[in-house]
């Protein structure tokens, strides 16, 4: 293969090293976010009425219907077992005794009947002589009112029902026609996804969570490890292009660089291989963090044997390497490879809130993929007859 294939295969590479952990880690982040403020719950359902606005359902409430109180007349409505199971309109109730009308109010999960009429929280008992745990909202008929007619309306009102996710076009789309999509709101609605947190964060400014915390848990852990297993590959190829490139330019068959980065690679896959995973052993624990420790370090050796490198041999890759970047990425080599030292430091000597380690930690890793998306640019347009005498920099 030319050089010249190198050279671009390297540029789109290194591209996608740093666009891939980045999706990574912001999508991740969004992820979380968009599950936790998720405002959509299963509701009430009227089987029985057309969601049409107009439409009118009539009832007298005797004893054979528990006098329409909610628990005691299912029928009235029935708790849907899917979010998208929700009448688009809003169902009024109104109670009609002695020519006198008593509204009902409607709320998220349940309806809460006229206290003129009703009496909530009436505890129900099991044969056993039980409480009943979801009885809480049970209503009953006050007794002076048991031999008298009450009458109960529901109508179907031109209001939209806001807690209906059908009102909401974009979410209600995405929700029907994207399977994935609609598994995960329904696991999370039933609550067998448990988040890192329970609100929205800004771990960049604020430190709420730390990346694995957040990352480590179904479904988010998939979609994190599916770009980082892809971003290990990239790391491999990456560094395979650059062993390739000095091979061509200068003749080095050994280059330094390449076994810190192979080794780098191997590391952050150990890590993505072992989050998530869940143990009391202490030295899988000590194991998890000594990996990520390694990476960064083997990482940022490697692209700092790297960029000196190049720029020792300035004068040879003056042709294929723009002058400013070269000089923009060995700063940051160094910028990097003493904050790095700097952290470490820190965190070892002195006992900082967990929020700013966090703070540190996701901004961190932000600013460290800088390395490739500096290397992508790094490289001039395919060149082809390169004059090694042009000077680089002086």
């Amino acid at each position: 293969m030319t050089l010249s294939k190198y050279i671009k295969r390297l540029k789109i590479n290194s591209f996608l090293l740093f666009l891939f952990p980045i999706i990574a880690i912001l999508g991740s982040l969004f992820i979380h976010n968009s599950l936790v403020s998720f405002k959509f719950h299963p509701q009430k359902n009227y089987s029985h009425i057309k969601d049409i606005p107009g439409e009118k359902y009539y009832l007298n409430c005797t004893i054979d219907n528990e006098y329409c109180a909610p628990e005691g007349s299912r029928y009235l409505y029935e708790k849907a077992d899917k979010i998208a199971s929700c009448h688009i309109h809003t169902v009024d109730w109104v109670f009609s005794f002695d020519g006198k009308y008593y509204p009902a109010i409607d709320s998220k999960f349940h309806v809460k009947l006229p206290s003129d009429l009703y009496l909530q929280n009436v505890y129900l008992k099991n044969l056993e002589g039980d409480l009943v745990s979801d009885s809480f909202n049970y209503y009953a008929l006050k007794n002076e009112l048991k031999n008298s007619k009450i009458a109960l309306t529901q109508n179907v009102t031109k209001k939209k029902n806001l807690n209906c996710i059908k009102n909401h076009s974009t979410v209600y789309f995405f929700y029907k026609y994207f399977p994935p999509y609609t598994y995960v709101i329904d696991e999370r609605v039933k609550g067998t996804i448990i988040l890192g947190t329970g609100v929205k964060v800004n771990p960049f400014l604020y430190g709420e969570v730390s990346i694995s915390n957040l990352v480590k848990r179904a479904p988010i852990k998939y979609f994190f490890k599916f770009f980082l297993y892809i971003a290990v590959i990239l790391m491999i190829y990456y560094w395979y292009n650059y062993n390739k490139i000095f091979n061509k330019i200068i003749d080095k068959k050994k280059n330094v660089f390449y076994f810190l980065g192979l080794t780098s690679a191997i590391f952050l896959f150990l890590h993505v291989y072992f989050l998530g995973t869940t143990s009391n052993n202490e030295f899988l624990k000590d194991f998890r963090r000594i990996v990520i420790v390694l990476f960064i370090l083997f990482e940022i050796f490697a692209q700092g044997f790297l960029a000196f490198r190049i720029y020792n041999n300035r004068n040879i890759f003056a042709e294929y390497c723009h002058k400013s970047i070269v000089l923009t990425k060995v700063f940051f080599v160094i910028l990097m490879i003493t904050f790095t030292i700097i952290i470490m430091i820190v965190l070892s000597t002195l006992k900082l809130p967990s929020t700013i380690d966090y703070i540190l930690e996701w901004n961190y890793f932000i600013v460290l993929l800088f390395f490739y998306l500096l290397s992508s640019l790094m490289w001039k347009k395919l060149i082809f007859n390169p004059s090694p005498t042009k000077n680089f920099i002086p």
